[in-house]
C-alpha cells in the first residue's frame, strides 16, 4: 500500500500529488537532497529513510520526477510499473497544456481519477500473479515428467496429460454449468481410430524412444516435389558464365548484355541511380523544414546543400538518446576520471548518474553526442562539489561569539597527512580575520606532538593549552574548552593523534572525545595525492565514529581539508572521491608550506582540470 505519490518538475515545482498517509511527504524531500542533488540516482533502485522507502522514475523528455513512498518493511514489486505508467499518463495530459502553463500545479481532481484507475488495475494484476505463483505445480505439469517413460509414451500416443488442480476446478465449473459426464469423457479421450493411427506411426518410427524429430526426418526425406528437383538440377549446372565487354575470346553470340548496369531505373549512361528510399527520405525532410518547391511540383529537384541538411536531420536530433549511443562516450570519460585520480567505483557511479539524466533527451541539429555528454558531466561534477550545506567558518565563529562561547574545531585523520600543519594554517586564517584562536594539544600518543604544536603556537603568537603525554585526550579537550571560555578566546582548535581507521582503541578514544565535547566542526584531513585510499580512510572514520559512539545520533565528519593540493597538477580526482563518499564539503585546501598557503576550494578549477 502506497503512502504518498507525487509528480514534480526538476526545478522543484510540484505539479500533482496524492497522499494516502499524512506526514510522509518529507521522504521525497530527503530523496531530492540526499540522492538526486548529489548525483546518486543512477546507481540506486530505492532510497530508505527512517521508516519509509522511496522509489522514483525520471522522465527526461518532460523534466519530470515521479516518486512513490511506502513503508520500508513492505515489498511492493509493482511500484516500478506504476511509476512508469503514471509518468506516461501524466505526460499525455501535460502535452495538451500550453508550454507557458505547464509549471502551474494541477488540481487533484484532474489527474487523481486517472491515477486511481491505473493503480487499481496494476495492484489487482499483481495480486493475481502472486496468487498464481503460490499454487504448487503437479509433477505431471513439470518438464521432468516429459522425460519419464510414461511421459514419452503419452506424448507419442497424443494422450492428454492428467488433469491438474486448475483443470479439475475448470471441469467442476463445466459440470456445474450443465455439462454431462459423457461429454467430459468424450473431450478428455481420443477416438479408437486416432489411437490406432498413432500406434502404427510409432511402430514405423522405431519405438517410443525415438524422438519426433528423428521420425519426421525420414518422412521428409522422400517428400521432395518436382519443383525442388528442378531447382536442384539447376544448381548442379553451376553459375552461368559472364562475358565481359571487349573479351576477344568470346563470340558475339555469347554476350548476354552490357555490363553498364547503371542504365537501369531510368538513369542516364555513366550515372549511378540514387536509391528510391533515400530520395523519398530526403524529400520528406526537405519539405518538412524548407516547405514545398517554388513550382509546387512534388517531383521538383532540391538543391544539394538542402538535401544534405534534410538527410542529416533524420540522423541527428530526431530521436531520443539511448544507452547504446551514450555508453561509448561515458566509458571514455570514466577512463579520464580514473586517470585524474578519481576512485574507480565512484567514477562508475558518476557516469551512471549522467547516463540516467540523459536517457530520453533529444539532440539539436548542430549538437553532437560527445559535446552533450561532456556538458552533462561538467554540470554533474559541479553539482557534486557544490555543498548542500555550506560551511562558513568565519560566520559560524561570529555566531558562537555572540552566544559568548568559543567555537570548537576538531581535526582528525590518519598518520602523516598534515593535521598539525593544517591546524596552524587555519589558526593563521582565523587570526588574520580578527578573531583570537587557541590551540589545544590532544595528541598524547605520538612523541614530539606537543612540542611541534608549541613551535606553531609561538610562531603564530597564539596561546597553547597542553597537559603533556599519556593522559585522556577527551578530558584535556574538555579542560581546554573551559579555559578558553574563561580567557575569552573565540576559537579552540583541537589537535588529535593520527590513527588508522581500523585501530579500534584509538578510534574509540576519538569517538569519546567527539561525543563528550560536541565540537561545532569536525574536519577530516586527507591528502590530495590519495585516490581509493582516501575514500577508505574517510569512510572508515565515519563508520568508527558511528559504531563506537554511545549516542543514538552520533557526530560524524562535518567537512574536509585537502593537503598537498599544489603537488598534484591536474590530478584533482581525490576531491571528487572524498566529497562523493561523504556528502560533505571541502572547507580548505593546502597549497604550500607557509601559514598563508590555505585556500577555499575553487570548484570551476577542479572541474576544468578533470575534463581537460
Amino acid at each position: 500500500m502506497l503512502d504518498y505519490i507525487t509528480i514534480v518538475r526538476k526545478n522543484g515545482v510540484v505539479l500533482w500529488s496524492h497522499s494516502f498517509s499524512p506526514g510522509t511527504e518529507s521522504a521525497v524531500n530527503a530523496l531530492i537532497c540526499n540522492v538526486l542533488l548529489e548525483e546518486r540516482g543512477g546507481t540506486m533502485d530505492v532510497y530508505y529513510d527512517d521508516s519509509s522507502a522511496v522509489k522514483w522514475h525520471i522522465d527526461n523528455e518532460m523534466d519530470l520526477l515521479v516518486a512513490a513512498v511506502y513503508q520500508r518493511t513492505l515489498s511492493l514489486g509493482y511500484v516500478d510499473e506504476l511509476l512508469q505508467k503514471a509518468s506516461e499518463a501524466f505526460r499525455a495530459v501535460l502535452r495538451g497544456v500550453p508550454a507557458e502553463g505547464r509549471d502551474a500545479a494541477f488540481p487533484s481532481a484532474s489527474f487523481t481519477p486517472t491515477f486511481e484507475l491505473l493503480q487499481r488495475e496494476i495492484e489487482e494484476r499483481a495480486v493475481k500473479e502472486r496468487a498464481a505463483q503460490r499454487k504448487q505445480r503437479s509433477f505431471a505439469d513439470s518438464k521432468k515428467y516429459n522425460n519419464t517413460r510414461q511421459g514419452q509414451k503419452e506424448e507419442a500416443l497424443g494422450m492428454p496429460k492428467k488433469p491438474t488442480a486448475a483443470a479439475a476446478s475448470s471441469a467442476a465449473a463445466r459440470s456445474t454449468a450443465g455439462a454431462t459426464g459423457e461429454q467430459s469423457a468424450a473431450e478428455a479421450s481420443l477416438s479408437s481410430d486416432d489411437i490406432a493411427a498413432n500406434i502404427a506411426k510409432l511402430k514405423a518410427g522405431g519405438g517410443p524412444r525415438r524422438s519426433k524429430k528423428g521420425a519426421d526426418k525420414g518422412a521428409d526425406k522422400g517428400a521432395a516435389t518436382a519443383e525442388e528437383e528442378e531447382e536442384t538440377g539447376a544448381s548442379r549446372r553451376g553459375k552461368e558464365r559472364r562475358v565481359w565487354d571487349g573479351d576477344a575470346s568470346s563470340s558475339p553470340t555469347d554476350k548476354k548484355g552490357s555490363l553498364d548496369f547503371s542504365k537501369k531505373d531510368g538513369a542516364a549512361p555513366g550515372q549511378i541511380a540514387k536509391p528510391a528510399k533515400f530520395v523519398a527520405e530526403s524529400k520528406l525532410d526537405l519539405d518538412a523544414e524548407f516547405g514545398d518547391t517554388d513550382d509546387g511540383k512534388a517531383g521538383a529537384a532540391a538543391p544539394a546543400s538542402t538535401s544534405f541538411l534534410g538527410s542529416l536531420s533524420s540522423f541527428v536530433g530526431m530521436k531520443a538518446l539511448d544507452r547504446g549511443e551514450l555508453q561509448p562516450v561515458l566509458d571514455k570519460l570514466q577512463g579520464q576520471l580514473t586517470a585524474k585520480n578519481v576512485a574507480n567505483d565512484i567514477g562508475v557511479q558518476i557516469c551512471e548518474s549522467v547516463c540516467a539524466n540523459m536517457l530520453g533527451k533529444q539532440l539539436g541539429l548542430t549538437t553532437t553526442i560527445q559535446a552533450t555528454v561532456r556538458t552533462a558531466m561538467k554540470e554533474t561534477l559541479t553539482r557534486i562539489l557544490t555543498p548542500t550545506r555550506r560551511v562558513d567558518v568565519l560566520a559560524d565563529i561570529a555566531a558562537a561569539k555572540a552566544e559568548k562561547r568559543p567555537y570548537v574545531v576538531v581535526f582528525v585523520g590518519v598518520n602523516g597527512v598534515g593535521k598539525s600543519t593544517s591546524l596552524s594554517k587555519v589558526a593563521y586564517y582565523i587570526k588574520s580575520n580578527g578573531f583570537t584562536p587557541m590551540l589545544c594539544a590532544c595528541d598524547t600518543f605520538r612523541a614530539g606532538a606537543v612540542e611541534q604544536l608549541r613551535v606553531h603556537a609561538q610562531s603564530l603568537e597564539v596561546p597553547l593549552y597542553e597537559k603533556g603525554y599519556g593522559r585522556d585526550a577527551a578530558g584535556i579537550a574538555t579542560d581546554g574548552i573551559s579555559y578558553a571560555k574563561q580567557m575569552g578566546h573565540d576559537v579552540v582548535l583541537v589537535d588529535t593523534a593520527g590513527r588508522m581507521q581500523d585501530n579500534e582503541p584509538l578510534m574509540r578514544a576519538l569517538s569519546k572525545l567527539v561525543h563528550v565535547n560536541n565540537p561545532d566542526l569536525v574536519l577530516f584531513v586527507g591528502e590530495a595525492l590519495a585516490g581509493n585510499d582516501a575514500v577508505d580512510q574517510v569512510t572508515g572514520f565515519n563508520t568508527a565514529l558511528a559504531d563506537y559512539s554511545v549516542s543514538r545520533t552520533p557526530r560524524l565528519i562535518d567537512g574536509l581539508v585537502l593537503t598537498k593540493f599544489d603537488t598534484i597538477n591536474d590530478k584533482v580526482g581525490a576531491a571528487i572521491s572524498l566529497v562523493f563518499s561523504t556528502s560533505k564539503p571541502i572547507v580548505f585546501v593546502g597549497v604550500g608550506q607557509t601559514y598563508a598557503d590555505i585556500r577555499n576550494l575553487n570548484v570551476d578549477h577542479v572541474v576544468s582540470s578533470l575534463l581537460k
